[in-house]
Parts: C-alpha cells; structure tokens; sequence
C-alpha cells in the first residue's frame, strides 16, 4: 500500500578487476514507487535499497526511518536474512549555482574549501575532492567540491556522504539495523552543518 507502482527491471553487472573486465551478467531487480514518486525500493537477490528524492517530496531523516522499518520488516517476514553484509547510509547534495571559489564562501565552510582558493581564487572553474575515515562502526567516504551534476551539467556545490559497514552482522533484527542508521545520520548531519554555512542551510529549507 505504501508502495503501490511496481516494475521489473534488469540490471546489467559488470565487474572490473586486475585482469581486465569481466563478461557481464544480468540479474532481475523488483522496483517499488510511492505515488508521489518521492520514494521507490529497489530489491535484487541481495540487496534491498530505499532511494529518496528531495525534489519529489523528502523531507527528513525521520521519514525515512519511518518507511525503512517497513521495508526491513517486511524483509525479515518473508525472507528472514540470517546476516547483514554491508549496510550504508548515503546523503548526496548538491547546491546549485554558478559561483566562483571564493564566492562559494558564502555557503560553504572556508575551512573545507582549504587554501587553494585563497591562493587561485576565482581561477578555479572546477574541483573534487575524496576523504574516507575507518571508524569504529564502520567507514565514512566524503566527497565534495565545484562539479557539475546531472544531464544538464548544472553547475554547483557537491557535498556526498557515505557511511557504511562491510563486515558481516549476525544481528538482523530492526532494532539493531535502525540502531546503526540513526548512529550513521548523527554523524552525517554533524558533518554537513559543518560543512555549510546558515546562507545554504536557508537555502535548502526554502527549497
């Protein structure tokens, strides 16, 4: 009911290692939509994925709880999982707008556009830039910088967040896996207050 337009998909994997490509392979995927088209699961043989879209209607993290206790209830009902391989929480961002680096000041913390702005201002037209942190409770990649985004190329800030554990959880129950997302969306919302200024912060609620 939560999720009443569905599709069959098929996914094309193709794995890349040290000796070159590897042949392809397909593998069905089941898509599930809101009506709104706000939020849609995605579910292969092992894995399921609960995608957000703040242009269609997301709001906050506590929806998303809300609807991925749903989906992993559902999830332990029919499939029972013995174990969790990897599990993630993701935030992607991007803030639209054709500014120079220093201008970019205005909304992003000076500190993480670091010294190279300072030193090339207004010269740099585009950047990129990696972090990934071993935590205790898992890994954290961030990536930020002056990209364009999307088939339009638009022009903007990225701030992309991924927090997630590889080692495999014997504990599959829903408390122990929203446990590890709310721990996840703590960190990651300190990060991106960090990261923004209150201008950006205004930006987005407005938005």
């Amino acid at each position: 009911g939560e999720f009443p337009t569905y599709r069959e998909e098929q996914q094309v994997i193709l794995v890349v290692g040290p000796h070159g490509p590897q042949a392809p392979h397909a593998q069905r995927a089941h898509r599930f939509v809101t009506k709104n088209q706000a939020w849609n699961i995605l579910l292969t043989p092992d894995a399921v994925t609960l995608e957000a879209d703040v242009a269609a209607g997301y709001a906050s993290y506590d929806e998303f709880a809300l609807r991925f206790r749903l989906v992993w209830q559902a999830l332990l009902t029919n499939f029972s999982p013995s174990q969790v391989e990897r599990q993630g929480l993701r935030y992607v961002d991007h803030i639209e707008g054709d500014h120079t680096a220093p201008e970019w000041a205005a909304f992003i913390n000076p500190e993480l556009l670091g010294s190279l702005v300072e030193r090339f201002g207004d010269k740099i037209s585009q950047s990129a830039s990696e972090v990934r942190l071993t935590r205790d409770d898992g890994v954290l990649v961030f990536k930020h910088g002056m990209l364009p985004i999307g088939p339009s190329s638009t022009c903007g800030y990225l701030l992309d967040f991924d927090y997630f554990i590889e080692e495999p959880q014997d504990d599959t129950s829903l408390e122990a896996v929203m446990d590890r997302f709310d721990g996840y969306h703590q960190m990651l919302y300190s990060m991106f207050r960090w990261c923004v200024t209150d201008a950006a912060l205004d930006g987005f609620r407005a938005a």
